[in-house]
């Protein structure tokens, strides 16, 4: 290829060399071109590799592992897109892809590949080089035969030039940082996928701008992810086996290699934990552009936190950020992006009365309030002082407080639970006292609608917050949180504004990988302590079967593993944050012996059972 200036003979692979793997000589990169060839007289038709500086054995090798990844097919097909993935034997392969036609003047795809060790290839130099690519596309169309290897320090120039100008433009992208940051502190072993548009969105990255979003990730979690840093800058598709994808629509998840986290511009109802904490480590990343990849707070502070479970992480994590003088949420732009059309995302929610503003140990930033906040609430009700006390109370201080909250209007209770900064311990008291069933019965339509809202919005209270807050049983909490899903959100499941909250939460409990999460479904979806199963709309009952049809047997079975042992004394070269190795055999009794286990992976194949009959029947 005549993109790179003629290096003569002297560049090129040393005799005996071509053909032992992809590193070649020192400080360069062996490329090979793939494009539709038609039939050769070989082994069938189709994409080729018609020009390479690697023996053709190695070219053809290299087509087969790429696959799928060498074509960018639909209907929105025409755009230029890179992709890094690795090699059976552990190189990168760099992908540049373009449209093209093949000879008949069909839609094709031409890809320029660079493939070299990953010291060479290395994560921020192949981000650089996705910030516009390198080579020309009307060379790789023309290239045939052999070609000479890339020297890097050519690749470098490139890289080099871009990084700059893309560390300054990282506060570009600052929400879709802390979206996708949100999910990887939640589960760092999902897949995620971009939901970009040709159609410039205020605040949302367009697919020019994804490797700057890329860029900022990897500068936020560096190594602490533990794995190899993966990505296609646009397709069609996000069943490609990579951590990060950007598609202009979502089809239907068909189930593809792990967890699938799929992230738009529209911001949570009701931001979680993990979404301010998002927003802290951004903050860092924007003060700090030019330091090292991986932000203190993870790769420092919280070393090998990306194997824990969820509750032992956040719990973590919030001590670290604490310690760092983050505990107060940070002020992000109001802006919210629209939806793009495409997306088979609900209709926007209806306007609603703007709501009371929350006191200020209270964060609604960095997104808006939820739209169904429609009560105006009181001052503190005199004499409820002693609930935002954070010691723990005897059983006749606590029957004393429960009789005072008994004689107290819902709107006062909801005041006091919005006010934030309770212990645990009252967050119960008040929850309890909200659902009574006589209470349940008499609530007005206002009041049923701000509860609601208010249980959305921290996640059905399934983790311990607010001062004082110690490691809760997973059970207890899910036991509690069916309960709140059953008087508060089930009444008013097909109401329209609350659909995008509830498709959120479903899909997270679904791939919950925890046997509470089992046990939550069979007491809000299956069998309800109340006998009524919730009416949800069709949309919700499709997602459902189609999550707990995404996972394999396999995965069912460990996708109910038991939570991370405690804290204990590491052994001499063990981090104590490491979880420590079971055997198999092991694994399997722990998992026979464990009710929630057996519970959670019954319940998925009832649910599944149970969700066919009910869509038939719709």
């Amino acid at each position: 290829m005549n993109d790179f200036q003629d290096r003569g003979p002297d560049h090129r692979a040393p005799a005996g060399t071509a053909g032992q793997g992809s590193g070649g000589t020192a400080g360069s990169v062996h490329q090979v071109v793939f494009r539709w060839d038609g039939n050769q007289g070989r082994q069938g038709t189709g994409m080729k590799a018609v020009a390479h500086s690697c023996s053709s054995e190695r070219a053809e090798e290299l087509g087969r592992e790429l696959g799928p990844l060498l074509w960018v097919s639909g209907a929105r097909a025409p755009r230029q897109s890179i992709v890094r993935t690795l090699s059976r034997s552990g190189e990168v392969m760099l992908v540049q892809r373009w449209p093209t036609t093949d000879r008949g003047g069909r839609p094709s795809t031409v890809s320029h590949v660079l493939v070299g060790e990953p010291q060479i290839l290395k994560t921020r130099r192949s981000l650089a080089l996705a910030h516009g690519g390198w080579g020309r596309r009307e060379s790789a169309e023309q290239a045939t035969g052999q070609q000479p290897m890339v020297e890097c320090a050519e690749l470098d120039a490139l890289a080099w030039e871009r990084l700059p100008q893309m560390r300054e433009l990282l506060p570009t992208v600052q929400h879709a940082l802390i979206l996708v940051t949100a999910e990887w502190l939640r589960d760092p072993t999902q897949r995620v996928s971009l939901l970009t548009s040709e159609e410039e969105l205020p605040g949302w990255p367009d697919q020019d701008a994804v490797p700057l979003v890329y860029l900022g990730l990897f500068m936020l979690f560096g190594p602490w992810l533990g794995q190899e840093w993966t990505f296609a800058t646009y397709d069609t598709v996000d069943t490609h086996p990579l951590r990060l994808m950007s598609v202009p629509r979502w089809e239907p998840d068909t189930g593809g290699p792990g967890p699938l986290a799929r992230v738009m511009g529209r911001p949570p109802a009701h931001p979680l934990f993990e979404h301010r904490a998002a927003a802290r480590l951004v903050d860092h990343l924007l003060e700090h552009p030019e330091a090292r990849p991986g932000v203190p707070q993870l790769v420092d502070g919280l070393g090998g936190g990306a194997a824990l479970d969820w509750p032992r992480r956040r719990a973590l994590l919030k001590d670290v950020l604490d310690a760092d003088g983050l505990a107060a949420p940070p002020r992000l732009p109001d802006r919210a992006p629209t939806t793009p059309s495409q997306a088979p995302q609900p209709n926007p929610a209806p306007p609603a009365p703007t709501p009371t503003p929350a006191p200020p140990s209270v964060s609604t930033a960095p997104f808006a309030g939820h739209p169904a906040a429609e009560t105006e609430l009181p001052a503190r009700h005199e004499g409820l002082e002693d609930l935002h006390v954070p010691h723990r109370r005897n059983a006749v201080q606590r029957s004393r407080l429960a009789d005072r909250l008994r004689t107290l209007p819902d709107d006062v209770l909801l005041h006091e639970l919005r006010s934030g900064g309770l212990p645990p311990e009252s967050v119960d008291l008040l929850l309890n006292e909200l659902g009574d069933s006589v209470r349940v019965r008499q609530r007005g339509t206002a009041m049923r609608h701000a509860l609601c809202a208010e249980v959305l919005r921290n996640g059905l209270y399934l983790t311990p917050n607010g001062p004082g807050a110690e490691p809760a049983s997973r059970m207890a909490l899910a036991g509690r949180a069916a309960d709140l899903f059953t008087w508060a959100v089930a009444p008013l499941a097909r109401d329209e504004r609350y659909l995008r909250d509830l498709q959120e939460l479903l899909h997270r409990m679904c791939l919950d990988r925890h046997p509470s999460a089992g046990n939550w479904l069979q007491e809000t979806i299956l069998a309800p302590r109340n006998g009524r199963a919730p009416d949800l709309p069709p949309v919700l009952w499709q997602q459902i079967l189609r999550d707990m049809i995404g996972q394999s047997p396999a995965r069912s079975v460990a996708s109910h593993a038991p939570p991370a042992a405690p804290a204990h004394t590491a052994p001499p070269g063990r981090s104590a944050l490491a979880p420590i190795p079971r055997t198999s055999a092991s694994r399997l009794s722990e998992l026979t012996r464990n009710p929630g286990c057996v519970v959670g992976t019954c319940v998925g194949v009832i649910v599944l059972l149970l969700l066919a009959l009910v869509l038939v029947s719709m």
